[in-house]
């Protein structure tokens, strides 16, 4: 629990200095905008954390994997979050789709925390992770109906 606040804490603590940032110089971003850098932050720390599960498994760190997937699980349930209404932005490569099967796509975003979670449960065998499987199962299964193509 303490993994999960630490990690909500740093998305949000980044956000919240880079809006300040933006405030500073004169502008400021609408709560659309701001959602779409915290759900683009997101995804980017899942990315990297996703990366570091083959790495780990790599380096043999049956620790550091099972850290990571962790850290996936929580920053997975914060993912809808990111996900206000009117937040196509400039820039977002978010379907229209999202919005109109809300209920599927929490579910999808549930999925990934679910899978993450399995990843680091006692007893899961880092050795039969397999990232292309990962990858195509829980991230590339929203990408092909949730993401435009970039």
């Amino acid at each position: 629990m303490m993994k999960k606040i630490t990690i909500a804490a740093v998305v949000i603590g980044a956000t919240f200095l880079s809006s300040m940032a933006i405030s500073q110089g004169g502008e400021q971003k609408s709560p659309e905008e701001m959602a779409y850098k915290y759900r683009d932050s997101v995804f980017h720390a899942l990315e990297w954390k996703s990366g570091q599960l083959g790495a780990a498994k790599a380096s043999g760190d049956a620790a550091a994997f099972k850290g990571h997937a962790t850290d996936m699980a929580s920053l997975a349930s914060m993912i809808t979050e990111g996900f206000i209404p009117n937040s196509m932005i400039e820039g977002s490569l978010a379907k229209k789709e999202i919005w109109e099967n809300w209920e599927k796509f929490e579910g999808l975003a549930a999925d990934l925390e679910k899978g993450a979670l399995a990843l680091a449960a006692d007893g899961y065998d880092m050795a039969d992770f397999d990232p292309r499987t990962f990858g195509r199962t829980s991230c590339g299964g929203c990408h092909r109906e949730y993401k435009a193509r970039d």
